[in-house]
Order: C-alpha cells, then structure tokens, then sequence
C-alpha cells in the first residue's frame, strides 16, 4: 500500500482578518482514522469571514512544505496589528498497518517588506495495533537559537550518528537559509 496522507486539521492566527480560526475535518472530529471513504469540506460563511484566507494558508504551506522559499508578498498576509502568524496544520499519514498522526507548526514574522521563518516545529504520534504513543517533537528549528541546528538535541544526535556528514549539510543549510 502506498502511503496516503489526509488533512485533519489546521489551526491559523494573524492571518489576513483571521486572528485565530480552525478546521477539523470529519473524522477528526469523530475521533476516527479512516482514509476509505472521502470526507467532503465545504467553506461558506459570510464575506470577509476567512475562506480566501484558508485557501491561500494552504497553498502558502504546500510550498513550505515542499521546499520552496517564501514569497515576498507573504508579508502582506501578516494581520496588519501583529508581527508574527502561525499556522498549526496535522495531518494523518496512512501506510500500510500504521498510522502517523502529524503536526506541522510556522511561526512567520515580518521582516521589514519580506517574511521569514522564525520557528518550525515537526511532532508525531504512532498508531499500531489499537494503541497511540505519546506525541513526542521530532524537530524544533528556532531561528535565533544560534547555538543548536534543531532541537531536541537527541533527534539531531540520531542524524548526525547516521551518517557524520549530515551535521555538516545541516550547518551548511542553515547559513544558506540564515
């Protein structure tokens, strides 16, 4: 089986006229994990509520997600009041007799006219066999933290024991980035 992977919900704050709003999917909020059957999202509401702002939060985070650099127009999507947006997105990934329940957080702060990302922040919990590990943080990268790559110290321990070379690459990635 090939792994499938389905939104369950996505937290945004400063986005836009959005201050803080959430989505929960379905099944999320049944509290079920099931990817047979597809689950239909409508978004209305009233003008100006948020839906444009949900459709763009979600493109904006693909391209993150994916690799690609920021948007300078992301600026203007920082509530004009704040100096920083987050966005909170989980996800369920299914495979085969495992189910990874996943959160994605961004802090983005205004950097004059441009955007930059000041946190990022990967969690998971495991689901096998009718039971659910803890949620444990497999990565936290704060951009002004100069000392560490990303935290917690021992998943970047478990990197870098994989293969020397790593700790490297992520320094060098980090200047690229920084």
């Amino acid at each position: 089986m090939e792994s499938i992977v389905r939104l369950s919900s996505l937290k945004i704050s400063n986005i836009k006229n959005v201050r803080n709003g959430q989505i929960i999917m379905p099944y999320t909020c049944k509290k079920q994990l099931s990817y047979k059957e597809a689950e239909v999202l409508g978004l209305y509401g009233q003008n100006g509520s948020g839906k444009t702002t949900v459709i763009d939060t979600l493109y904006y985070l693909q391209r993150i997600m994916t690799g690609n650099t920021l948007d300078t127009e992301i600026a203007d999507y920082i509530d004009v009041n704040g100096s920083q947006a987050e966005v909170m997105a989980d996800f369920n990934i299914f495979s085969e007799k495992v189910t990874y329940e996943t959160s994605y957080k961004i802090v983005i702060q205004k950097n004059g006219k441009e955007a930059e990302i000041v946190r990022e922040t990967l969690s998971c919990a495991v689901n096998r066999d009718g039971s659910r590990s803890n949620k444990t943080v497999f990565m936290d990268y704060q951009r002004s933290d100069r000392e560490n790559v990303f935290a917690p110290k021992k998943r970047l321990d478990e990197v870098i024991e994989a293969n020397l070379l790593n700790k490297m690459d992520l320094m060098v990635a980090r200047k690229m980035a920084g």
